[in-house]
C-alpha cells in the first residue's frame, strides 16, 4: 500500500473520531503552547535586555583596576571562643599610577585608556538662572547617549568644553525647549580640598532624552568630556597629591578580541579586570534560566500527553478490531497496518504542535499592551517568535507522537484477520 494512501485513510480515520482527537492534540497543544510561549519570551527578553545593556556601556570596554592585597587576620579559619574578639582579613586598597596607564596602553589590542575620574559639583546654572544642585559625570567611553536634542561628536565622543544637559533641566534654565537650548553656556561650580570653590563654563551640545524603560541605567547627570574630568579631578585634589586613578577604562580595537586584551592585562598579576560583556553575560543566563523553567512546564504537559496518545490509540485498536481484520484479509500487510496507526499519531502530534505554535503567536499580539502596562518604550516587543525552533518543536512533537504510538499500532499488526472478524 502507498504512503500516500495510508496518510489519506488516517487522515479520514481520525476526521471519524473528531472530538477524540481534537482533545488529544489540545493535550499536546498546552505543552506546545507553553514551550513556543518561553521560546518567544526568551527571544525578545534577550533583544529587550541586550538593547538596555548596550546604551549602560561600551561593549568593547574593559575597567581594570589595580590587584587589591588581602592581609588574613589570625581568626581566619579558626573557631572562636565565646568573647573572643575576632581579627578578620583585611583588604588594603591600591589605587593605579600613571605607570599603569602607560603600560595597558602599550599592550596590543588597546585603541584607547582613560582613566575614572569622580568629580563633585556645587550647583550649576545657565543665562542667570537661580543655582540649582546637580551631579556631573565624566564620559569614560564612547556608549551612546538617548538624545532629545543636538549631536555629539565621533563616536559618540563630548569634547572639551562640552557639556550634554539632562532634560529635566531644560525648564529650570528658562528655555522654551530642548532645541532652544543647545549653544548656550552652563556655569558649573566646584570645591577645591581648601575649601576654595571655582567656576567652568561649558557649552550645550545636546539634551539628553527622558528613559522609556524602567530598566534603563540612566541618571539626571550632566556630562562632561574625560579631559575636562581629569583637568577638575586635579583641581580638587589637595596641593602635592600624588596622581593615581580609582580604576582606568580601557577600550579596545575595532574588531579585536576583547576576552583575549583582557587576558593580557590581567597576565602579569597586577591588575583586575572585567568586560561590559560578562555583566550582559551574567543577566543573559538569568534571562535564560527563566525560559528553560517555563520550557520545562511544556514538557511535563507533552509527557502528560504522550499517555493520552497510548490510550487514544489503544481505544483505536479495539474499536477497529473488525476493519483492521478486514484489511489484513483484503491483503494489507502487518507493517502497513503499523504505518497507519503511526501515520494517525503523527497527525495527532502536527495538529497539538500546530496549535500550540498558533496560539502563542496570538499572545504576541498582544506585545503593544504588555509594552503599555510595563511603561515600556513604545514599540518595544517581549515576545517574539522565533519560527524556525517552532518548526523544529512540531517536528519533534510529532516525532514524540509517533513513537508514543508504537505499542498499539504493534498491538494492530498482530491482530489475527479470522479473529479480528469474529470480534463484535
Amino acid at each position: 500500500m502507498k504512503a500516500r494512501d495510508i496518510v489519506r485513510r488516517a487522515g479520514k480515520n481520525l476526521r471519524q473520531a473528531k472530538l477524540r482527537t481534537i482533545l488529544t492534540s489540545l493535550a499536546i497543544g498546552v505543552g506546545a503552547f507553553t514551550i513556543a510561549l518561553a521560546l518567544a519570551a526568551g527571544n525578545g527578553g534577550r533583544n529587550y535586555l541586550s538593547d538596555v545593556v548596550s546604551g549602560a556601556g561600551d561593549m568593547r570596554t574593559i575597567q581594570v583596576s589595580a590587584k587589591q592585597d588581602v592581609v588574613p587576620g589570625e581568626s581566619d579559619n579558626k573557631p572562636q571562643k565565646v568573647g573572643e574578639k575576632s581579627q578578620p582579613s583585611e583588604r588594603v586598597w591600591k589605587d593605579l599610577k600613571d605607570t599603569d596607564r602607560k603600560d595597558i596602553e602599550a599592550i596590543d589590542g588597546v585603541e584607547r585608556v582613560s582613566p575614572i575620574f569622580s568629580v563633585s559639583a556645587l550647583s550649576v546654572a545657565s543665562n542667570g538662572s537661580d543655582k540649582y544642585q546637580g551631579s556631573v559625570s565624566v564620559q569614560h567611553d564612547g556608549t551612546a547617549i538617548d538624545l532629545t536634542a543636538g549631536k555629539l561628536g565621533e563616536n559618540n565622543e563630548i569634547l572639551p568644553g562640552q557639556i550634554v544637559l539632562p532634560h529635566i533641566y531644560v525648564e529650570s534654565f528658562g528655555f522654551k525647549s530642548a532645541e532652544e537650548a543647545i549653544g548656550n553656556k552652563v556655569a558649573v561650580e566646584f570645591d577645591k580640598a581648601d575649601g576654595k570653590t571655582f567656576s567652568r563654563m561649558f557649552r550645550i551640545v545636546a539634551v539628553d532624552a527622558e528613559p522609556t524603560s524602567p530598566l534603563a541605567f540612566y541618571n539626571n547627570e550632566f556630562r562632561i568630556s574625560n579631559k575636562d574630568g581629569e583637568e577638575i579631578s586635579k583641581a580638587q585634589q589637595p596641593v602635592g597629591a600624588s596622581e593615581s586613578y580609582y580604576a582606568l577604562m580601557v577600550t579596545v580595537d575595532q574588531g579585536a578580541d576583547v576576552e583575549q586584551v583582557k587576558q593580557l592585562i590581567v597576565e602579569n598579576g597586577k591588575y583586575e579586570a572585567m568586560t561590559f560583556a560578562e555583566m550582559r553575560t551574567s543577566i543573559m543566563q538569568m534571562v535564560n534560566i527563566v525560559q528553560y523553567g517555563l520550557m520545562g512546564f511544556g514538557a511535563l504537559a507533552i509527557l502528560a500527553s504522550i499517555f493520552g496518545i497510548i490510550n487514544t490509540q489503544y481505544i483505536s485498536v479495539l474499536e477497529r478490531t473488525q476493519q483492521i481484520g478486514l484489511m489484513k484479509a483484503l491483503g494489507m500487510r502487518s507493517r502497513d497496518v503499523r504505518r497507519l496507526f503511526r501515520y494517525e499519531a503523527a497527525w495527532i502530534g502536527f495538529l497539538g504542535g500546530t496549535i500550540g505554535v498558533v496560539l502563542a503567536f496570538l499572545v504576541t499580539l498582544l506585545n503593544p499592551v504588555i509594552a503599555k502596562m510595563l511603561t515600556l518604550e513604545e514599540g518595544t516587543s517581549l515576545l517574539q517568535m522565533d519560527w524556525g525552533m517552532s518548526a523544529i518543536l512540531v517536528l519533534g512533537l510529532m516525532v514524540v507522537a509517533i513513537l508514543s504510538g508504537w505499542f498499539p499500532s504493534r498491538k494492530a499488526a498482530k491482530l489475527d484477520p479470522i479473529e479480528a472478524l469474529r470480534t463484535e
